[in-house]
């Protein structure tokens, strides 16, 4: 059940937004446990160096762990303004705003004084505030827009209203959901007043686990709500519950530290796992693995069992057997960093049976764990194969999202082509993007027969081929660029039109658009009744269904379908068998092989395949007489390249057609 629920598209998203945010501030993790195993060290052995000693460093580390709380609203803040399309750090300065109202809320005063950990509302608010800043957006923007002079200094303007509505909602949502909270916490701070000392022990290592589980200090947030009076409680004589839970509940640890990384050290040996495992055993020793649960197991659907509930087997073999087997204890109160063995054994007077069941629990742990780190990391290598497989074959970035939504990496990798993409955004406007248009000449007649629409990009003053496109594609917005080259040539043949001509062209459509019903039925709208061809790639019909369907949707409107690219990676006789296809155009790469005997055999054999199965053929790519005789030698019908022409902007295309003397109406 729990693993349904995390493997839901949505919760997917919002985990990997998430667990992008944590390993951001790892370092942050690293160097807070570091100071805490250093004070620990200084203390117990009276230590003290270049003016360094124990107090200073629990100092330092205390505030450290205080600006935790700030660091992680900072960070989830911005990777959720990524996740929702607004400015990330728009996102991150209102997160903090709410987050430090929401303590003053909560400790009326004068200062405020930040709280130890993460809390809830350093995670939850963030994801409200950047969510309210996306709602709030379209209705409040100052609407600067990329084509004003200065948009670059002052885009952040857009969103001065935003900010003010977006910070008024959320700290009155919270307002709102805390007291709905202190009264159900109240009513079951009654209720839980009756439960019996173990019980009350039980819920509360529930919720700290829980807690812990998506990212918030659990023992911090359950002391605030439950109170830690229990934690105080003596179970028997001289072993209070605090101790006991230390002891033998969470044996290294939140979640039984120790067992998670013995089973980490046996079964996930390659890659970061193995590396953050490596790096958190020395703290883990020392009961500090905080380093661990966020780099491995916070939001980590593999570990939700596991980690919830072997603290609470710990807890009830452990109290069986303190009920049953009658021992001492020390009245030295152990502190929580001393290591795992020692502190039992201190605590018991040296009698081994302590030590001995705390082994005995552990080996229990390091088990379970092995068998949920083994399918992690089986899970994790097939999932590891399989991108590398979809990026041999280069398919889309939004056909692996949807086909493997539950990898997390691909989640990941379309959150970083949308980090690249907003900074993108500015300059792709109408005024440094084009459309121009490239002839399609008669190898026979050496006149053009048509022409293809071809994006150009002005980029520093130069114009040339749009290098953001693979960005575009993998953030999954290829069809927008395709139904905007639409739209253009739609507007260039109504002008032409006007003019007196009506030239043929043909459209490349990317793969994704192939393969999606909504946005060829956009397309059909756009150029309906037009003399056009639509030129697609051969991983186009990968998936063949829907492709197939959405290809015969196209012809069935009168366009012609041509196999672009063919020769480049993706050349399949297949294609061109199994549907109507109007041409076919050999690739660059092929012709500029076709002066050796190979290259040569390979165009000539595939342009009589294709004039056999009634295709013509273009050769694209043609810059030299030599080429041009060649494809002319084997029969090619058409050919594209700079021998001829490079691509025109439209006002060129009524004076290049006027010379050739066509598409006069």
């Amino acid at each position: 059940m729990w693993q349904k629920i995390l493997e839901q598209r949505k919760i997917v998203v919002l985990i990997t937004t998430m667990q992008e945010a944590f390993s951001a501030i790892i370092p942050f993790f690293l160097l807070s446990s570091f100071l805490t195993l250093s004070y620990f060290l200084l203390d117990a052995f009276h230590l003290g160096f270049w003016g360094l000693d124990a107090a200073y460093v629990r100092n330092l580390m205390k505030d450290f762990n205080a600006f935790s709380s700030v660091i992680a609203t900072l960070a989830l803040g911005y990777f959720f303004g990524i996740r929702f399309k607004i400015s990330p750090i728009i996102s991150s300065i209102l997160s903090v705003a709410v987050f430090i109202t929401i303590l003053h809320i909560e400790q009326p005063g004068n200062s405020v004084e930040l709280p130890y950990g993460f809390t809830p509302a350093a995670l939850i608010m963030p994801f409200v505030a950047s969510w309210l800043l996306m709602i709030f957006y379209p209705y409040f923007s100052l609407r600067i827009g990329v084509r004003d002079a200065h948009y670059h200094i002052y885009r952040h303007f857009n969103y001065i209203f935003v900010f003010f509505f977006a910070y008024f909602a959320a700290v009155v949502l919270y307002f709102g959901a805390d007291r709905i909270l202190d009264e159900l916490i109240h009513r079951f701070d009654s209720l839980a007043t009756h439960f019996p000392g173990i019980l009350r022990l039980a819920i509360r290592d529930f919720f700290v686990q829980l807690f812990w589980f998506f990212g918030i200090h659990g023992s911090h947030v359950v002391n605030g709500l439950m109170g830690k009076e229990i934690l105080t409680e003596l179970m028997v004589p001289n072993l209070s519950f605090g101790e006991f839970n230390r002891i033998f509940v969470n044996i290294g640890g939140a979640g039984v530290g120790i067992g998670m990384i013995v089973a980490l050290f046996l079964y996930a040996r390659r890659g970061t796992v193995w590396f953050l495992t490596k790096l958190s055993a020395p703290f883990v020793l020392f009961n500090i693995n905080t380093l661990l649960l966020y780099g491995v197991i916070v939001l980590n659907r593999f570990f939700i069992i596991p980690f919830l509930f072997l603290p609470l087997f710990n807890l009830t073999v452990a109290y069986g057997v303190l009920q049953f087997v009658p021992m001492e204890f020390s009245a030295h109160t152990i502190v929580w960093t001393t290591p795992v063995f020692f502190d039992s054994y201190l605590k018991g007077k040296g009698n081994l049976l302590l030590p001995t069941l705390q082994g005995l629990l552990l080996i229990f742990d390091i088990i379970v764990y092995s068998y949920y780190v083994k399918r992690f990391v089986k899970v994790d290598f097939q999932e590891s194969r399989t991108r590398k497989l979809e990026e041999s074959l280069d398919l889309p970035a939004e056909l692996r999202s949807r086909e493997h939504i539950r990898s997390y990496a691909a989640q990941r990798e379309i959150m970083e082509a949308n980090s690249r993409l907003e900074r993108l955004l500015p300059e792709i406007n109408r005024e440094n993007l084009f459309v121009h248009y490239q002839p399609k000449i008669d190898v026979e007649t050496r006149r053009c027969v048509s022409f293809e629409a071809l994006i150009r990009y002005r980029k520093k003053g130069d114009l040339a081929g749009p290098d953001f496109l693979p960005h575009l594609e993998q953030a999954g917005m290829a069809p927008v660029i395709d139904r905007w080259v639409a739209h253009r040539v739609n507007d260039d043949l109504e002008e032409w039109k006007r003019e007196g001509f009506s030239p043929r062209i043909s459209i490349n459509l990317h793969p994704d658009t192939v393969n999606s019903g909504k946005d060829i039925a956009g397309i059909v709208t756009i150029l309906e009744g037009e003399d056009i061809s639509f030129e697609i790639v051969e991983r186009s019909f990968l998936a063949l269904e829907e492709a197939g369907k959405n290809v015969a949707l196209l012809q069935k409107k009168g366009f012609g379908i041509s196999i672009d690219d063919f020769g480049s990676g993706y050349s399949s006789l297949k294609t061109v068998t199994q549907y109507r296809i109007d041409e076919l155009k050999l690739d660059k790469s092929l012709i500029d092989i076709i002066n050796t005997r190979k290259g040569y055999l390979v165009c000539k054999h595939t342009t009589n395949l294709c004039h056999e199965l009634g295709c013509q053929v273009v050769a694209e790519g043609v810059e030299t007489e030599e080429q041009f005789d060649r494809v002319r030698e084997i029969g090619v019908d058409r050919i594209q390249g700079f021998y001829f022409s490079k691509a025109l902007p439209p006002e060129e295309i009524r004076r290049y057609c006027e010379e050739q003397g066509i598409f006069r109406s």
